[in-house]
């Protein structure tokens, strides 16, 4: 059945398809030349199917690169320190991905012209992980670990984006020393 209960169920094999073939077409062609007719005839599913889904091209490609939910898998079991380190370590992986890399300009202004997919991307990819920095402290925290969620992010756009020679190694430690600190409980700084 599908989400609303009415009609056929949706099959999940489209998605599974559509979102392979943005990642692939972003790679190829850059978001300048993605359209969701290009991404429905490289994919074999009708364009209705594809904008029943995904209600343009932001938001299909947002999907694509990003997943429905933020996987919170390398958060499990970790410390406020593994926090800190995986924010640093995720954000610039994240970045340094080519399908990630070729979105990332044409994204900004669609999400620039799009306040509820900004909100909703912010909402979704902050809320989560704020929450388990914040169960490791306790409440009050969120505003600390939006902070480092906001540094380490940005720190890996711009490096991805402008800096694209410094993005080594050694850079992202150095981001990490410096974020780190933060990783200290309050009880540890008393």
């Amino acid at each position: 059945m599908n989400a609303t209960g009415t009609g056929r169920p949706r099959d999940p094999r489209i998605d599974t398809d559509v979102l392979a073939v943005t990642r692939a077409m972003l790679v190829d062609s850059g978001w300048e030349q993605l359209s969701m007719r290009a991404i429905a005839t490289r994919s074999g599913v009708s364009r209705a199917s594809i904008t029943r889904r995904w209600p343009s091209k932001a938001h299909l490609v947002l999907d694509a690169i990003l997943g429905a939910t933020p996987d919170l898998t390398p958060f499990e079991g970790t410390d406020r320190e593994g926090w800190v380190r995986w924010v640093v370590t995720g954000s610039a992986e994240l970045f340094s991905r080519p399908e990630v890399r070729a979105a990332t300009p044409g994204l900004l202004a669609a999400i620039r012209d799009h306040d509820d997919l900004r909100t909703a991307l912010w909402r979704g990819f902050s809320g989560p992980s704020t929450q388990l920095f914040e169960r490791e402290e306790g409440p009050g925290e969120s505003s600390t670990a939006t902070a480092v969620l906001v540094l380490a992010a940005g720190a890996a756009l711009f490096t991805s984006l402008i800096a694209v020679e410094d993005d080594t190694p050694e850079l992202r430690a150095k981001i990490l020393e410096l974020l780190m600190p933060v990783a200290r409980s309050e009880r540890e700084k008393s």
